[in-house]
């Protein structure tokens, strides 16, 4: 390591778990190994079907004359308008929500969302406290682990086992020593996955709810990572609803649909926190990717 780098630099150049993860994804994907089979990091594996789709549609933009707004212009710090007016009414219509595009940010990749969230909440705050991020049921998704600024930014809860039939069992939220665990630390913000990356495990309805009205009462934002869940990719297999309230943080990726070369993520909040994610999105990228959106909005329309 660099000792001339700053702490940012020393923290942000070690060698990171999920580092690692991509590094291995990389050389794989160059390696000339014929028994190398490619199944998707965390995104599904390249589906024939799939790939007819996504190649229609570039050729649509290419026919519409739409290629131009695509790959020479930018979008404004929010994402693409068009995109967002498109999500505000797929999801109202679906779930009768009553979203508005003030509700929602585009982001390049949910890795983004989460680095921008989690250091908008946790961290050294303007009063010199240190808050955290609290997530509620381990394991949890590895790249959650190196996204804070401040050293020890991240607290978990051991989760409860409930054993099932033929030597399975499914992890369950503690709800005491969550409790605990908020009276114990300074939290700014709850995160949980759902489903949850790398166990497959969802959280019941039931659950999200007790979780939700924890976090309300004690006036702490709950972050949903909804990169696997509804309405796409779908990659759940478990019958559950998707709620969103002005205090949940809904996070969705284009990655997981078959698209991880986009860098899409999507953010659903309140308007103060959409309107944060905007800001902090100018100043870290300018504007987020238009290809992702350009590709799925007449998709979604």
């Amino acid at each position: 390591m660099n000792k001339n780098y700053s702490k940012f630099g020393q923290k942000f150049t070690r060698y990171s778990g999920i580092t690692q993860l991509m590094d291995d994804l990389g050389k794989a994907n160059h390696s000339d190994d014929e028994n190398i089979i490619m199944l998707g990091g965390g995104n599904p594996a390249l589906i024939p079907e799939a790939h007819d789709i996504f190649v229609s549609e570039l050729k649509a933009l290419i026919d519409n004359n739409e290629v131009d707004q695509m790959l020479g212009r930018y979008d404004g710090p929010q994402g693409s308008e068009v995109f967002i007016e498109a999500l505000v009414k797929m999801l109202n219509d679906h779930y009768g929500w009553n979203l508005d595009e003030g509700n929602i940010a585009i982001t390049n990749g949910s890795q983004s969302s989460f680095f921008s969230l989690f250091n908008l909440f946790a961290g050294e705050m303007p009063d010199d406290s240190k808050k955290k991020v609290l997530l509620p049921l381990a394991p949890e998704y590895i790249g959650y682990a190196d996204q804070g600024l401040s050293a020890n930014m991240f607290v978990s809860v051991k989760p409860k086992i409930h054993e099932l039939d033929n030597q399975q069992f499914k992890y369950q939220i503690d709800f005491d020593q969550l409790e605990q665990t908020l009276k114990q630390e300074d939290i700014g913000v709850i995160c949980i996955s759902r489903p949850t990356n790398p166990t497959g495990n969802v959280i019941t309805d039931d659950e999200l709810a007790k979780l939700d009205s924890i976090a309300q009462a004690n006036n702490i934002p709950l972050i949903v990572d909804n990169a696997y869940g509804q309405p796409f990719p779908g990659a759940i297999y478990t019958d559950v609803s998707l709620s969103w309230n002005t205090n949940t943080i809904l996070c969705m990726s284009l990655s997981k649909l078959g698209l991880p070369g986009l860098r899409a993520g999507i953010v659903i909040a309140n308007h103060d926190t959409i309107e944060a994610i905007s800001r902090m999105n100018g100043i870290l990228v300018l504007a987020p990717n238009s290809v992702g959106p350009s590709l799925l909005t007449r998709m979604i329309k």
